[in-house]
Order: C-alpha cells, then structure tokens, then sequence
C-alpha cells in the first residue's frame, strides 16, 4: 500500500504557510506531483489526481485576470475544487483572487494556503518533501555512511565487519545514517536512503552488542537520511580470488539499486588492512574522478614516457 500524508502534515513541516482557509486539513495526499491545472482552469478538464496539492500563481492569476466577470472566475475555480483536490497553494501573486476563491473553497471545505515563496521554490522544497514521504521504499541490507559530503553505502556479507567499520569512520568525524537495515528509494532517478524504523541510530557491533551512535558520539554525529552517491562491497579474500580484484582503476564500476546506476568499489578484507582508511581514499578517488583527474590514467601516461626514454 503507498503511503500518505495529510494537509495537516504539510503544515507540521513547513511553517512558511499561511493558512486562509482551514477546510478539512486531514484531507489525504497520495500523489506526489504538485499540480498547477492551468488547462483545466482555461476548460480542458484532465486533472484525476484527486490525492495530490494544486499551486496557483502568477499563470493562473494572470488567466483568471483576463475573465470578464466575477461570475465566470467562481465557475471555473468552482470547476477545480468540485473533483476535491486535497488542498490549494497561493502564491502573493494570486492575492487578488483569494477572496473569490475563499468563496468556493468553503463550499468544498477545500484548505486554502498562501506563502511568499515563488513557485518554482515550492516544486524544490514542498514537491521534493512529498516524493521523499510517498516514495517506494525497499529494503537493504548494508551500512550507510555521510563521507566528505557523499552518501556511501557499504555492503558485504553478514559478519564481514561493516558495522565495525562504520564506527571507525564516524569516530573519524564522518556522519552516521544507519546499520544493518537501509530503505532506498528511487526518487527522480536518485537513490535515497535511511535506517529502517527498527535500526533508527542503533548499530550492532559482534562481542559488544546493540550500541546507540547518537548518545555514544552525539546527536551530530548522526543524520535522518542521505542520497547515495557510492557504494562500497566489503569481501573476505578467502571468498575471491585475488585477480578478481580492480588493480588500476581507470574506470568506475557500476551496480544497479532500484533502477538507478550507481558507481561502486569492492575492497578485499584481509589481516592488517585499515578499511576505514581504505573506503576513505575510495571515496577521495571517486571524488578525483568525478572532478575529471584520475590517478590511473597519470599512473599510465608516466610509464608510457618513461618507456619512450628507455
């Protein structure tokens, strides 16, 4: 079942909203679209989603303006809010029709909200906020980590030592998401995840237990959710050959979450080996070649002029 959210929720989040008329704040928002219905407001009426907000602003203040009569903007107002949107979103630039629109709202008990904020800052914030709440999310097994500003998922099988890892890195100063239980989501063809409900800033460490990151480091140290940028696959040696293993790195590798491409690392575990210092200088490496600098490419262009001397 897809989750909702309800008008009330809307307001709880943002506090950038006035309201102007109450209506019914409990009603339901499923659809994670905000809708700005101006074909329908001009006749052509295509609007179903009957679960999701409706913004108007400039566009439709200036259609509404250019109506003869008071009469034909109550019809066509009366037009939207008679398929039972669950809420409206006023910019300052719809001020002058708020009036005729109270009008009809309350026939409806439709909630009228007005903000300063332009439109396009809605669709960012508001329109972003509710596709993270109604997104599909899935289940993952696997340590998410904030490091140096990237979301970085870090898999392997159970008992490889992620959790422990993961400690490291956070006292290290790097954030801490979650452990062991991750729900991602493709939302605009990005991966977002954060901890399961039943693992929120709880990570398990074998020998000592079910540990709360937030008191042991400090709320700081740990955040709700992250994008993920990378992810990074712990394997024990024992488990692969050693030639299975990336030697130069010219080129990312990639593994597939929720649809989405997403570049990745496998890093061997073998004794002695500091892998919170590895998976730092992955992350880095990652970071070199999305900047357009990679260290293998240098590595072979040295030998290549060293050779030429030869």
């Amino acid at each position: 079942m897809n989750n909702i959210i309800t008008v009330n929720d809307l307001l709880k989040q943002f506090n950038f909203f006035e309201v102007i008329y109450k209506g019914n704040t409990n009603n339901v928002i499923s659809i994670p679209v905000l809708n700005r219905t101006g074909i329908e407001l001009a006749g052509e009426v295509y609007f179903n989603n009957k679960m999701s907000p409706i913004l108007w602003s400039t566009n439709e203040f200036k259609y509404l303006s250019s109506l003869k009569s008071e009469k034909e903007i109550i019809r066509k107002i009366n037009a939207i809010l008679k398929l039972s949107p669950p809420v409206i979103i006023v910019t300052t630039r719809f001020d002058k029709h708020i009036k005729t629109l109270l009008k009809v709202a309350q026939k409806y008990k439709t909630p009228i909200l007005k903000t300063s904020l332009s439109s396009s800052s809605l669709h960012l914030r508001v329109g972003q906020w509710i596709n993270e709440k109604l997104a599909k999310y899935n289940l993952f097994h696997g340590t998410l980590i904030d490091l140096f500003g990237l979301g970085v998922l870090i898999t392997g099988e159970s008992g490889v030592g992620k959790s422990e890892v993961a400690m490291e890195l956070v006292k290290k100063g790097h954030i801490f998401i979650g452990d062991d239980a991750i729900d991602i989501a493709n939302i605009g063809n990005r991966l977002y995840g954060k901890p399961n409900d039943t693992c929120n800033n709880f990570i398990e460490v074998r020998g000592i237990g079910i540990l709360d990151v937030s008191r042991m480091f400090g709320i700081e140290k740990v955040k709700k959710q992250s994008d993920i940028n990378l992810v990074i696959e712990l394997q024990k040696l024992e488990n692969t050959s050693v030639g299975s293993f990336e030697r130069l790195g010219t080129e990312n590798k990639y593994t597939e979450i929720c649809g989405v491409k997403i570049p990745k690392y496998v890093l061997p575990i073998t004794p002695g080996r500091n892998m919170s210092d590895l998976i730092e200088s992955a992350v880095i490496d990652y970071k070199l070649k999305e900047s357009g600098y990679n260290s293998a490419n240098e590595y072979i262009k040295n030998i290549k002029k060293i050779n030429k001397k030869v």
